[in-house]
This record gives structure tokens, C-alpha cells and sequence, in this order.
């Protein structure tokens, strides 16, 4: 599996413009009146990339947008058509075994938005005896401090006896990637409720389980004490007293709940439960909304936008974080009545560019900013999809992989498609692109590209002589369900497993999902099911045999994983009724 690149991207940045314009009237919130009940739905595509603690791509994880749920594939991608989203706060929830349940809060567009999450490896900081309390320090001197006789079984509220697994995390908000790790955003409701921005000045993630994993948290007339670091850059500027917020999980914002003192180098203050906490400034915001492009007038999609306050060498950390969509558009909460600094990062988080710009009263809209660069950091890859007779695809799209990050890019009426790159340094070797004719239900080979310059010609892209059909297709109990991407989330992709492979089926909706793997040996066969959930069955006993027939095993990129099953279970909380379900898929491999 192909790393991340951790080097500096090297930019060379030589015109930038401005067409500001400043719209809406009122000032302090980004949000009229302060009502952070005002809502302002988008239905739109949501794709992204979910990335282990190492900055590698994490497949397998669940993915959460409000009714519907994925997985991410073997690049760590996910993707999620007419999504419900919304322009004030959108939430994504990552989930995976092992690692602290991910929140990420954003601006939707009506473009296709695009999020990337770094999990955070959910590691065991010690064991607390419930009768007796006690605390867990961390490396950096954070610590967790826990009451005697002050903790409850989270799901019945019982008082809890024994040992106390802590799960902890320090998160350093001047940390290079904290545009990946933050939970939610910097989004936050204060204790008025009113939408505000954040400017952290430590933060820690804390799971209380038993020790045969049962969720725990704080009893009701007790509280635990939270010692959270300062970062030594912000400890001269650090309030005596500060705010505490927590991570509301409905929302993914923070909410205003006590405060800490500063002790040193740490503020110290109680909490009454546990979750996500974070000791913050919260001052008034506004939405600033900007469009990136290159010199050339294309999108500079899905690039990664920070803005971050400018009051002081030691006053640079409140940030806001972003990525812009298909479209170069990128919105977000930003405070309020404060120099600010535009960055522009690569992949990797690191800052490539920056800009004076604000101070802001009121919502603001930049309009174009133009970039032009002499670099190959910055890369565009354009072309033209083309049928079996050299006929230009005025109906299609191509499926274009660089740097573990997938994009689908519409062809023009001509055939013509572009897109943008910003690496992490040096160009990757090459990109695979595949061409895909929607009328036709048509798709050429996998061709693999070399990227030699910024700007990259991959000429003519046959999008012919395979058929583009994907699907799953599974019957119920006598009623029949399907996905068919694009247009659905769905998606199959295998990885080792011991000698072998496991090989991951999925799709989901609001009103259906489906979620298989089996074990295999990477080629066509018949397989025992390993794992089967499907619609409101998750927790099932298969009736053996229950074998998947492999009619085709992927091997490379654009090629399809083709098979069936069909079976019986019975749901394991309710053994009477029998199941009766089978069920075909044809998923393309990335």
C-alpha cells in the first residue's frame, strides 16, 4: 500500500487576485440573529479519504452521513451520492475498531465536497479501580483523574465495580495535521447557544470501558479532573481562566460546558462525562467563502484551505480548515473582527501558501483567487474520452487515481475532462485513468499515465469494449433490493489476510445495506461466507452451507470483482424465523 508523502511540497506562487465582494448585513455570527437552528439543506455528493494514525490509508472504516452509511475501500475512499448535507454544518462520522470514533463538521456546497480524516489509535493509558479512583497520566502530563465510587454503566446507569480501562489521547491544535485530526471542526455553540470559533488551546479524547469492554462514563453526582497541556507556543498568551467544550455527538459541533484554570503549563478544570474535550477561547464568527483556481482557470479541487488568527507571533492558533469541492469552492466559520492569515496546504497538511487577509464584520464572499505556479507540485491532468469509432463521449466521466486520492471527473460535450492535484512534493510516477461512457454503459482498460510536468496531457481515453455495469443485487425474504453506482454507495475491494485475502462486499442507503467478506485465495472459486449483514440483520447465524460462487477476481485497477451467493440465516436475537436471502455483485476495483 502506497504511503502518504510526508517531504515539504515546494510552491512556487507568483500572481494572486482578488474579486472581493461582502454580502449579508449583520455582523459578529455567521449565522443570522445568532440561530443555530436555521438550516440550509444541500443534497450533494460526498466523497473522501479516511487515513490511519501513520497518515496511510485506513480501509474498512464505517461511514456515517446522516441516514446513509458506507465503508471506505482499500485507498482509504468513500463516497456518497445525494447525501443530505447542509451549508451551515454537515457532519461525517468514521468508525473503526480500534481507533476513537471520528467526527468531522463542514460547510457543504452543491459541489462535490470532500473531507479527509486522520483516526486517532484509541490506546489503553492504564486501569483504574472503580471502588478506589485514581488517575492515569500520559508521556506529555496529561492527566485523567477518576473519583472513587464515581462511575456508571453507560447503558443501564448502575453503578460499576472493578477496573476501569482509560482510553486516552493528548491533541496538539498546533500539531501539522490538525485539519485531519480535529474533531468535528472549530465550530463550536457556546453556552447561549449561539455559533461561534474556536481557538484551542489543548484538547484530549476519553473512553472509559470495563475491562470486558463495556462503556462506563462519570456517575451522575460526580465529576472527573482533566489536566490538558498548553502547546509551549501558546502558553504566553493562554487566558488564567478558559472555557471547556465537549464534542456533541448529534452534531459533531462543541458545546460550552465549565471551564479550567491555568496551572502552569496546564489548565485543569472537572467534567461530568466523558467524551472529547477542549479548552477554548470562543469568540463571534463569520462564514468567508472563497473559489481557488490555477493560472489556467481550472478548479483547484478538493485542496485543503486553512485560515488561521494573526494578532501576534504567539496568536496564530485559531484556525478554521477546509476543502474545496469539485468546483474550487470552499466555505467556513472564521472569527470575527481579527487579522487572519489564508494558507493553502498540500495533502500532507503542510502550508504552501499564505495571505494576509480580514479583519471581517460581516459574512464575506473573496470570489476567484487565482493561483499561478511554475512548480509540478501543483498538477492538472486533462484529456479526452473518446468511443470505439474516435467518436468524442459527450456522456461520461473519467475514474482518475493519483496519490491514493480517486476523483470522477465529468467530460464536456466535447469529451474533455480536467482536474487538479495538489501533492505532498515531488510528482508520483504516474495516475491510472478510466474512461467511462454512461450512454453506452461502456469502459475502456485501465491506462496508466505519466505525470512528467504540472501540466499533463493523457490524450485520447478510450471509453469502449468493457461493459461499465456495476451492482449488488440481493433478494430479501421475497423482496428484491439493488445499488448501482455511481449513482449509489457501493463499492467491493479485497486485502490480505494471513496466506490469503478477505475480500469486502458493500453498499448502502437509507432504506437498505448490505455488508459481506468472505476469505479467498485472489482467484475465481467458492468461498464460505465469513460475515454477512444485510438491512435491519446484523447480528445473524448463517445456515451452512452458505457459499460464495467467484465468477470473477479483480487483479488490477478497473477490472471487476463478479459473484453470488444465496442462503439462509437466522437472526441471532430471534432464532425462530428463517431468512431466505441471495444475492449477485459486479464492483469495479480502484
Amino acid at each position: 500500500m502506497k504511503r502518504l508523502p510526508a517531504a515539504l511540497l515546494i510552491l512556487i506562487i507568483s500572481v494572486i487576485s482578488f474579486n472581493c465582494q461582502k454580502d449579508l448585513s449583520f455582523t459578529g455570527s455567521g449565522l443570522p440573529n445568532n440561530d443555530n437552528n436555521i438550516k440550509s439543506p444541500v443534497t450533494a455528493t460526498l466523497q473522501g479519504n479516511i487515513l490511519d494514525e501513520s497518515g496511510q490509508p485506513a480501509a474498512g472504516v464505517q461511514i456515517s452521513v446522516g441516514l446513509k452509511n458506507t465503508v471506505t475501500n482499500s485507498s482509504g475512499y468513500f463516497r456518497i451520492v445525494d447525501a443530505s448535507l447542509d451549508k451551515n454544518a454537515s457532519l461525517v462520522i468514521a468508525e473503526k475498531q480500534g481507533y476513537f470514533k471520528a467526527f468531522r463538521t463542514f460547510n457543504a456546497t452543491s459541489g462535490v465536497n470532500q473531507v479527509v480524516i486522520k483516526l486517532i489509535k484509541k490506546d489503553m493509558a492504564g486501569t483504574i479501580d472503580a471502588e478506589s479512583g485514581g488517575e492515569i497520566t500520559l508521556s506529555n502530563g496529561a492527566k485523567i483523574s477518576l473519583p472513587a465510587k464515581g462511575v456508571i454503566k453507560e447503558s443501564n446507569g448502575a453503578p460499576y465495580t472493578g477496573g476501569i480501562n482509560v482510553y486516552t489521547s493528548y491533541i496538539n491544535p498546533k500539531s501539522p495535521d490538525i485539519n485531519q485530526t480535529i474533531p468535528g471542526s472549530f465550530m463550536a455553540n457556546d453556552k447561549n447557544n449561539k455559533r461561534v470559533s474556536l481557538i484551542s488551546y489543548g484538547m484530549v479524547a476519553v473512553v472509559l470501558e470495563s475491562t470486558s469492554g463495556e462503556k462506563l462514563q462519570i456517575a451522575k453526582d460526580s465529576k472527573a479532573k482533566l489536566t490538558i497541556p498548553i502547546p509551549s507556543s501558546l502558553q504566553s498568551s493562554a487566558p488564567t481562566v478558559i472555557s471547556l467544550w465537549y464534542i456533541d455527538e448529534q452534531t459533531g459541533l462543541w458545546k460550552e460546558e465549565g471551564t479550567a484554570a491555568k496551572n502552569g503549563a496546564n489548565y485543569e478544570g472537572e467534567v461530568k462525562h466523558f467524551s472529547f474535550w477542549n479548552a477554548d477561547f470562543g469568540g463571534p464568527a463569520v462564514y468567508v467563502s472563497m473559489t481557488l483556481k490555477d493560472q489556467s482557470g481550472h478548479p483547484l479541487v478538493y485542496t485543503n484551505v486553512s485560515i488561521i488568527t494573526n494578532n501576534g507571533i504567539n496568536d496564530t492558533s485559531g484556525v478554521a480548515h477546509g476543502w474545496t469541492d469539485s468546483l474550487g469552492q470552499v466555505s467556513g466559520l472564521v472569527p470575527a473582527n481579527r487579522n487572519l492569515i489564508l494558507q493553502i496546504g498540500d495533502q500532507c497538511g503542510i502550508a504552501v501558501y499564505s495571505q494576509n487577509i480580514g479583519p471581517f464584520s460581516q459574512n464575506t464572499n473573496l470570489g476567484t483567487i487565482t493561483i499561478a505556479n511554475t512548480s509540478p507540485s501543483i498538477v492538472t491532468i486533462h484529456g479526452k474520452l473518446s468511443d470505439c469509432n474516435n467518436t468524442p463521449v459527450s456522456n461520461g466521466y473519467a475514474i482518475i487515481s493519483y496519490d491514493n486520492f480517486i476523483r470522477y471527473e465529468t467530460a464536456d460535450d466535447n469529451g474533455n475532462f480536467s482536474t487538479t492535484f495538489v501533492t505532498c512534493s515531488a510528482l508520483q510516477a504516474s495516475c491510472e485513468i478510466i474512461g467511462i461512457n454512461n450512454g453506452a454503459q461502456q469502459q475502456g482498460q485501465a491506462v496508466n499515465v505519466s505525470i512528467t510536468s504540472s501540466e499533463t496531457d493523457a490524450g485520447n481515453i478510450l471509453a469502449c469494449g468493457i461493459s461499465s455495469s456495476e451492482f449488488i443485487q440481493y433478494n430479501l425474504d421475497g423482496t428484491d433490493y439493488s445499488f448501482s453506482p455511481p449513482k449509489d454507495s457501493a463499492f467491493a475491494y479485497s486485502s490480505a489476510y494471513n496466506s490469503g485475502y478477505i475480500l469486502y462486499v458493500s453498499g448502502a442507503d437509507i432504506t437498505k445495506y448490505i455488508n459481506l467478506n468472505f476469505i479467498n485465495n485472489g482467484t475465481i472459486g467458492t468461498y464460505p461466507l465469513t460475515s454477512l449483514a444485510v438491512n435491519n440483520f446484523s447480528n445473524m447465524a448463517l445456515v451452512n452451507p452458505l457459499n460464495v460462487i467467484v465468477t470473477n477476481y479483480a487483479q488490477n485497477a478497473g477490472e471487476f470483482y463478479e459473484g453470488n451467493f444465496s442462503g439462509q440465516f437466522r437472526d441471532s436475537s430471534n432464532l425462530v424465523p428463517l431468512h431466505n436471502i441471495s444475492c449477485s455483485f459486479r464492483l469495479r476495483k480502484y
